[in-house]
Parts: C-alpha cells; sequence; structure tokens
C-alpha cells in the first residue's frame, strides 16, 4: 500500500528558491502551469516536515520563522511565498492529511460501496496508513492546535468534523442494515477516530511493533468494536 511521506517527492521537486524561480503564493493554483503547481505543493509538504520536527522539539512558541527558513533552505523572503506565517503550517498540515483521505475516498469511488463491512474495512486501513506515515504531523496539531487564533481553529475543526462524519455516515448505514453492532453511530466515530490517532500519540511505547504489525493490530481492534463476530 502507498506510503504518504516526503521521501516519495522527486529531488527535483524540493530545490531551494535559488534553484527555481519561486512561484507567487496567490496565484499559486492561477498562473502556474500542473508541473508548477506540484512543485509548489511539494515545497509546502517539505516546509510542514521541516517545521512540525521544530515544533515537536522546541515548541510552537518558541520556533521563528527564520528557524524554519534555516532548516529548510529557504530564505526567509521566500519562505512567505509558500506559507504566511506559523498557523499557516498548522492548516496546510491539517489539509494535507485530510485531504489525501477524502481524495483516496473519492477516487476509488468508496462510498458507493454498497456492503457497509468492505465500505469500513477500506476507508479505515487507508486512514490508518495515512495516519502512520503522518505521525509527526499529526502529534504536532493535537499539541499545537490551542495556540491557533479562532479563525484558524474553527478552519481545523472544521476538517476533523468532515472526517468524523465520514465514519458517522458509514457507521449509520451499518446499523441501520444490521452489519453493525453499535447504540450511537456518533460516538463510535469519535471512538474511531481518536483510535486512528494512537500511533501519533503512543509511538514511544509501541516502537517494538512493525508498521504492518500495528497497522493489522489496531484495525483488528477498532473492527471487533463495531462488526460482531470480526475476522
Amino acid at each position: 500500500m502507498q506510503q504518504y511521506d516526503v521521501s516519495r517527492i522527486k529531488n527535483e521537486d524540493l530545490m531551494t528558491d535559488t534553484d527555481q524561480p519561486v512561484p507567487n503564493r496567490e496565484n499559486s493554483d492561477k498562473k502556474l502551469t500542473p508541473r508548477q503547481q506540484q512543485i509548489f505543493k511539494n515545497r509546502q509538504v517539505m516546509i510542514v516536515k521541516k517545521a512540525s520536527k521544530l515544533f515537536i522539539k522546541k515548541g510552537y512558541s518558541q520556533t521563528s520563522m527564520r528557524d524554519i527558513a534555516n532548516a529548510t533552505g529557504i530564505n526567509l523572503g521566500n519562505l512567505y511565498h509558500y506559507i504566511s506565517g506559523k498557523e499557516d503550517i498548522l492548516c496546510i498540515a491539517f489539509n494535507n492529511y485530510h485531504n489525501l483521505i477524502m481524495e483516496f475516498v473519492i477516487k476509488n469511488d468508496i462510498l458507493n460501496i454498497k456492503e457497509p463491512k468492505a465500505k469500513l474495512k477500506a476507508v479505515l486501513r487507508q486512514s490508518l496508513e495515512i495516519t502512520y506515515d503522518f505521525r509527526n504531523d499529526l502529534l504536532m496539531m493535537y499539541r499545537e492546535t490551542r495556540v491557533l487564533p479562532r479563525k484558524f481553529l474553527k478552519i481545523i475543526l472544521k476538517k476533523e468534523g468532515e472526517f468524523v462524519k465520514l465514519f458517522e455516515d458509514i457507521i449509520a448505514k451499518g446499523v441501520e442494515s444490521q452489519a453493525f453492532k453499535v447504540s450511537d453511530p456518533f460516538f463510535a466515530a469519535n471512538m474511531l477516530v481518536f483510535q486512528i490517532s494512537l500511533y501519533a500519540l503512543r509511538s514511544w511505547n509501541l516502537k517494538q511493533f512493525t508498521r504492518e504489525e500495528f497497522l493489522d493490530m489496531t484495525e483488528e481492534t477498532i473492527l471487533r468494536a463495531i462488526i460482531p463476530d470480526t475476522l
């Protein structure tokens, strides 16, 4: 299964601002070619990855934009072409994380799968894989969201609500067809989303498991709470 981390981005897509012309952030989706748009997005991903590590190590408040510029190899002036500030990094991280899951759902026509168990398993497994591979970003988001201004916090909470709603709707349909045994789909969806984040929050105590072992056991544990006689 595909992993989603910055190591998959081509080296030429991560060249610093001294190597290629810097696109204008405000016009990133309007005047750039598809290739330039992809380079722009890849650089944003790289910035988020580097900044996440700094936030975890130093803390959000103690990390400056100059620190981020030094870590990414992009000079401070050009860094503002990609992000407007530290708050932008948290929002981009949330967007990258949630968009990957929604893109998978749309691309694979998951919501039109009629069998509730197959639908739940497909979205759950992909969400677990993406969350595992974005674990540093996710840990940073959980730790630092509290410092966001209200307007940024509302954006992130809306994204999180959409993620919970995705699972709530799947679970509710499964309950209707008696495929799932759940008393409250909304509560079950919130518990499921929290469990998906387990590795990001407790990786320090789970390092003895390989990636696949952790994903398999987490998937089994979550499904057993929703689907009778799982596996």
